[in-house]
């Protein structure tokens, strides 16, 4: 077994983070922070959240580093975000590494679920197996749009009628309810409608 994905370099990652953070509406400050614009490390802002992007070659490297990156982060806010601003009290530390954790990962879990002083993300070798796998890491800092909610609630209607089927229930009684659904009708009267054209 080897000690990181084959899928994905350092480089590869941090330019992965960026472009899906710039696509969701982020932009990058890191330029104004010399600590913060290097090869491996971002950091960007939007109306809500300012974020640090950090990418390693290793778990161990990551393991060893979050503490002082944390630090500096919560440094950068607290100098330059306003106490007033919301995004005083929203900034996240996503860490990536192309490494696999440790076998038992509890140190990774452990930085996962630290929630002090900053929210963080992690990602290993474990977890980044392919080219979405990046925006998933990043999907809790994304924004909800519209044609996003949209889309996952027409597809588990759509779904509903298979699930529902395998259960014994027709398909075509779950689509007529989803239809009515859909336009707002009442329930019952389009079921009875259904039953009388049958």
């Amino acid at each position: 077994m080897t000690n990181s994905s084959a899928d994905f370099t350092p480089t590869d990652l941090i330019a992965g983070a960026s472009q899906v953070l710039k696509e969701g509406g982020y932009h990058q400050i890191a330029r104004r922070f010399q600590e913060w614009d290097t090869a491996t490390s971002r950091l960007f802002e939007d109306e809500y959240n300012i974020v640090g992007v950090v990418v390693f070659d290793t778990c161990g490297e990551l393991l060893r580093a979050w503490p002082d990156l944390q630090g500096s982060l919560v440094d950068v806010i607290s100098r330059h975000v306003g106490h007033e601003e919301s995004k005083a009290w929203d900034g996240y530390l996503v860490l990536l590494s192309p490494g696999f954790a440790p076998s038992e990962g509890m140190a990774i879990d452990a930085v996962r679920y630290n929630t002090t002083r900053l929210r963080k993300l992690v990602a290993t070798g474990d977890d980044l197996r392919n080219s979405t796998d990046v925006e998933r890491v990043l999907r809790p800092l994304l924004p909800l749009g519209p044609e996003r909610a949209n889309l996952s609630q027409e597809s588990a209607l759509d779904l509903l009628p298979k699930l529902l089927a395998d259960q014994g229930i027709p398909k075509e009684t779950t689509q007529t309810l989803i239809d009515a659904f859909r336009e707002q009708s009442p329930l019952l009267e389009r079921l009875h409608q259904m039953r009388g054209e049958q």
